[in-house]
């Protein structure tokens, strides 16, 4: 049986201080719940070394919040996807919707990033999601089909493995303590299990996550929903006993 994923995107979130003593919490939280799942936590990229060199036994994975579309180049502020394997980084998160609908990131550019990360075998977290608009004018599949769509059309372009994982954060969900309903999860799940299913030309299990103000008191029954295989979590994931309780629940 595989483990399943709870992944902590912690924002722009913290100071050197807070953010090593958080990581230290979450490590020493998973190992006295004896914890078996795989941990991943996104520290702001200032941090990520800090960070990797207080996790030496790597108890849990580390991952980053953001990476260039473009190789190494005269590209001011940027941080490349070699630059990440060069700091044994393991998983970057692309796509999420902050970055889509408040940095103005769309689907070409994403996906150029999820192609410079592979070239790096760098494992990526890609997020899809529909706005409340959206949402209420019935267009969630359209959406999800839309952005599923191009990754699939970049992923099935290159020769390497098509593994990834597909987070799914509704983006009204995020941050508001609104979620889905258990029907409409399982309907959104279910489509997009047989969209993956459609576009996958490898047919290689990609494992789907659900994100969108998760809690200790929600996490177990948002893990029952079909083909969830675990959780993308963003304001529970500053508080260590939250998050490790998140992790235990399920």
């Amino acid at each position: 049986m595989s483990k399943k994923i709870i992944a902590g995107n912690w924002k722009q979130n913290g100071n050197i201080k807070s953010s090593i003593k958080l990581a230290q919490d979450i490590i020493l939280g998973i190992k006295k719940n004896n914890i078996k799942h795989e941990v991943i936590i996104f520290p702001p990229s200032i941090y990520l070394l800090s960070i990797k060199n207080i996790n030496k036994k790597e108890i849990i994975n580390i991952g980053s919040q953001n990476v260039s579309a473009y190789n190494d180049g005269a590209l001011t502020g940027e941080i490349s996807a070699t630059m990440l394997k060069d700091s044994k980084i393991q998983y970057c998160l692309v796509g999420h919707s902050e970055r889509r609908h408040i940095l103005d990131e769309n689907n070409l550019s994403l996906c150029e990033k999820v192609s410079r990360l592979r070239e790096n075998n760098i494992k990526v977290i890609y997020c899809i999601g529909e706005t409340l608009k959206e949402y209420k004018t019935k267009r969630t599949k359209y959406i999800l089909n839309k952005q599923l769509q191009s990754l699939f059309k970049s992923l099935n372009n290159s020769k390497r493995s098509n593994k990834a994982i597909i987070a799914y954060e509704p983006v009204w969900a995020i941050g508001t303590g609104l979620i889905p309903s258990a029907k409409e999860l399982s309907n959104t799940f279910g489509y997009i299990h047989n969209t993956v299913k459609r576009y996958n030309e490898s047919n290689e299990s990609i494992k789907l996550l659900y994100g969108g103000s998760v809690s200790p008191e929600n996490a177990q029954s948002l893990m029952k929903t079909q083909y969830v295989s675990g959780l993308l979590i963003g304001g529970a994931s500053l508080i260590a006993k939250k998050f490790i309780d998140i992790c235990s629940t399920i």
